[in-house]
């Protein structure tokens, strides 16, 4: 009886031990993402979400000129092969 009781335990254990493992493993995703009104492909690397959910991009064109630009982008996690000849 006792033997059963630390057999559920220790299973118990290691299935837990496995989504711990499970979750903290990096799900980073290389986001390929068209700009709206341009015809340049922009590479975004994100940790959490989905390519999809990204709508806007900011970023600083310059460090000192140009600050917080924003591009419309769509963007997908497939990869078209835009970029091959570069």
């Amino acid at each position: 009886m006792i033997i059963n009781k630390m057999k559920k335990i220790v299973l118990f254990s290691v299935g837990v031990l496995m989504l711990l493992a499970m979750a903290s493993c990096s799900k980073e995703r290389e986001c390929h993402c068209a700009v709206l009104g341009e015809s340049y492909e922009r590479i975004i690397k994100i940790d959490k979400g989905s390519c999809e959910q990204l709508r806007y991009v900011l970023y600083d064109l310059h460090s000192v000129t140009s600050h917080d630009v924003t591009d419309s982008v769509l963007c997908t996690d497939y990869d078209f092969g835009l970029n091959e000849n570069e």
